[in-house]
């Protein structure tokens, strides 16, 4: 269980218990631990953390939505009455409060119950003692680092020494088993990361920052830390299967778990949501945020549910995205609800005769473009009220963290009220459609140094296309201001206009150099405006389908699709002496009839479309697709890259329809990777990449199958030419057309037609890596 516990922390929580339930029946716990303020004495400077307090007092929020009882929380948070949460935490987050924590949970839970174990803070690794009972498959213990966290201690043969007061994997490990041992089903949520090498640097603009201490900082010694990654290699050496080492595995108490990162990658806070004004926003871990949101949001009935919702609030990072991990018991109702779905309903307040305001926002996981539906109470049954029964629809324009201005709209069919009822009326509100973002946010940061003619015009290029009219663009575009939250920053420097999506800084060299426009001097100011909104459309472009796609993952119309997915991984040959990179070779094209026999599994890897797998040049996807049903299902497969680029992916065999019949063999759709061009001698994608599984379930007599394949237009405005497709009105049709091509006007996209339309996605997520690079 080893591995468990460190790529990040994340969400867990428990069974049911009403205010006046039987001490007998089942109950919810949780134990949130959460460390901000650590001592830069102590471990050096800029390691305090501003999120997980607010973590913390968010999480407590979230499960009191889920009647979680303010008495089954143990909570360890300084800096907790800091975040105006009617909370007072039982103690500081150190290393003997915590062991005491869990010998307390050890007491208080009994068979049956549920269990929310919840970490946000800093967390590193140490290399395990040398002869450790269970050797880790790395040669690294991960650790949480409490508040009194110390330094380097040195290895005794006892695996409590090493960094002082650090909490180890195996301790979290031995807590949960005790817990599982006693029939209590547990949910870990793991919100910091444990890679020592991590950059500790600020995230993008500023705004965001890695939860991970290195290793010099603990005053590890390098000879300590070669050792321990020797005998990992000892250690290695004699596994022969292809699958990691597995993490906890399920048993009498049940277990599920979310981490923020994957092993050696980063977990982030930083201000959310990435909308809105910086005094308007607080910090917040990352996946802590979208989970909390996927809870008070509601909707979900399982925890496979909930990790979908985690996902799409990752899609703005660009091809940098961080990639959190889920495990375990996935299909397991959420929160011991049954299975049963929460629909919360919030109070909303008359402003005017066509505009409310709704007490859920951000926070509530409350988008652009989310629509609601107001339902006037009778003040004595609590019923609607037979005066007024609608349908009163309402659209949000203006979205806080806690609050949502919204205005009357037509939605569903029905055509938009003429005015709510008055001051007098008891309204609440409940989301009909979340709503699906497509304006893309941008800031242009400001010149510093001297520049350039090339530079300079660059600069002017900029600033006229910021000033245009916003109805002119191709795409919905929101420039910010410098300092705000943003989807892409723009700079000029180094004769070149430098896109940056995730990265904090400019990565001005090797395979993951950031995006560019190079300038010389032909350009032109006209010119380089067209050229630099032709590059934004087309990241609106991928980051909006990605958008649309995420609203529709799991969804139920797609009962009848199975698919299972396999991968196999090449071997690469000896280079040649004028191999021009460590993948210049050619890939092997697969068997044109059936998935390789040596070909693994995703399950027998352990892994699914949740998570990201770290894949290479010339590995090969495959994906089974099988038709359970009795109706047709047309699947368009689409690759996206790296890079932005959307690809129509092939089924094996000479069958190109996207037709799958009931009852017909399962068809088999490939994509072979590549980091390095062959033909062309340079290198090409690498990092995030997707496979999106476009499907709609059909109407019997459903003669033309659905192609959704003019997602995949090369250039980056869309031609106004050919004939539009069936595929093209249909309703998931819209709604993907709305995100590739809406234009400036379209600033948000509805998913309930698509949705009621039997249409849905499965997303698959990689990390191309080059041979040789690093995770």
């Amino acid at each position: 269980m080893r591995d468990l516990v460190w790529s990040a922390f994340m969400v867990l929580a428990a069974a049911c218990m009403t205010a006046g339930a039987s001490a007998d029946m089942p109950q919810r716990h949780a134990l949130l631990i959460g460390a901000s303020g650590y001592d830069e004495e102590r471990i050096g400077p800029g390691v305090e953390l501003l999120g997980p307090r607010n973590d913390v007092a968010l999480m407590i929020r979230a499960l009191r939505a889920y009647d979680v009882p303010d008495a089954n929380m143990l909570v360890l948070a300084d800096g907790l009455g800091q975040t105006g949460i009617d909370f007072t935490a039982h103690g500081d987050p150190t290393r003997a409060e915590i062991m005491a924590a869990f010998s307390a949970m050890l007491e208080r839970v009994r068979p049956g119950d549920e269990i929310l174990v919840y970490f946000s803070g800093h967390g590193s690794r140490q290399p395990q003692p040398e002869g450790a009972p269970v050797p880790e498959a790395n040669g690294f213990d991960e650790i949480f680092l409490p508040l009194d966290i110390g330094s380097w201690e040195g290895a005794h043969g006892d695996r409590q020494a090493g960094v002082q007061n650090a909490v180890i994997d195996d301790e979290i490990g031995e807590f949960l088993d005790g817990l599982r041992d006693r029939n209590v089903f547990v949910w870990l949520v793991v919100d910091t990361c444990h890679s020592g090498g991590a950059n500790r640097g600020a995230g993008p603009g500023g705004e965001f920052r890695t939860r991970a201490v290195t290793e010099d900082m603990l005053g590890i010694p390098l000879e300590a830390r070669i050792a321990a990654e020797q005998r990992a290699q000892v250690t290695r050496s004699g596994a022969s299967s292809p699958r990691p080492d597995s993490a906890i595995a399920l048993g009498e108490g049940g277990f599920v778990a979310f981490y923020a990162a994957h092993s050696g990658q980063l977990a982030l806070e930083g201000l959310m949501p990435k909308v809105g004004a910086a005094d308007a926003r607080d910090n917040f871990g990352v996946m802590t945020f979208h989970i909390a949101n996927g809870l008070l949001a509601g909707g979900v009935a399982s925890y496979r549910d909930l990790a979908y919702r985690v996902l799409s609030g990752y899609n703005d990072w660009g091809s940098r995205a961080p990639a959190p991990l889920f495990e375990g018991d996935l299909d397991r109702a959420l929160l011991g609800q049954g299975g049963a779905i929460r629909s919360p309903q919030w109070h909303a307040r008359f402003l005017a005769r066509d505009t409310t305001e709704i007490e859920a926002g951000f926070l509530e996981g409350v988008g652009e473009g989310a629509v609601f539906e107001i339902i006037v109470r009778d003040p004595d049954t609590q019923g609607p009220h037979p005066s007024f029964p609608g349908p009163y629809f309402v659209e949000a324009v203006e979205v806080g963290q806690t609050a949502t201005r919204a205005v009357l709209t037509a939605f569903d069919g029905n055509e938009a009220a003429r005015a709510l009822p008055g001051r007098t009326a008891y309204m609440t509100a409940r989301l009909a459609d979340p709503g699906v973002r497509l304006a893309l946010s941008v800031v242009i940061e400001e010149a510093s140094g001297e520049m350039n003619a090339r530079e300079q015009l660059a600069v002017e290029a900029l600033s006229r296309l910021a000033q245009a009219n916003p109805e002119t663009l191709i795409a919905p575009i929101d420039f910010r201001q410098p300092g705000e939250p943003a989807d892409v920053r723009i700079r000029v420097q180094d004769n070149a206009i430098w896109l940056l999506r995730g990265e904090p800084d400019i990565i001005a060299t090797g395979r993951n150099r950031s995006a560019r426009i190079l300038l010389d001097d032909a350009s032109s100011a006209d010119a380089l405006m067209s050229q630099i909104e032709g590059e934004l459309h087309k990241l609106t472009r991928v980051r909006n389908i990605l958008n649309a796609a995420s609203a529709l993952q799991g969804s139920r119309g797609l009962e009848n699709l199975q698919y299972e997915a396999f991968v196999w991984q090449a071997t690469p040959p000896r280079l040649t002496a004028d191999a021009r990179a460590p993948d210049d070779w050619a890939c092997s094209l697969p068997d044109p009839s059936a998935i390789p026999a040596d070909a693994v599994s995703f399950e027998e890897l352990g892994t699914s479309d949740l998570n990201a797998l770290e894949l290479s040049h010339c590995d090969i996807v495959y994906i089974r697709l099988t038709n359970t049903g009795d109706r047709a299902i047309d699947v368009t497969p689409l690759y996206i890259d790296s890079q932005a680029g959307i690809h129509r992916l092939p089924f094996l065999g000479t069958g190109t329809s996207t037709r799958i019949e009931p009852g017909e063999q399962p068809r088999i759709v490939w994509a072979g990777l590549r980091t390095f061009d062959w033909t062309s001698g340079y290198p090409a994608s690498a990092g995030l990449e997707r496979l999106l599984l476009l499907a709609v379930e059909r109407a019997p007599g459903a003669a033309i199958p659905m192609d959704f394949s003019f997602l995949t237009q090369a250039g980056l405005v869309r031609s106004a030419d050919g004939v539009v497709s069936d595929a093209e009105r249909s309703p998931l049709g819209q709604l993907m057309s709305m995100a590739a091509f809406g234009g400036s006007v379209t600033r948000s996209a509805r998913t309930r037609p698509a949705l009621d339309a039997q249409a849905g996605t499965i997303l698959f997520q990689w990390r191309l890596i080059p041979p040789g690079a690093e995770g």
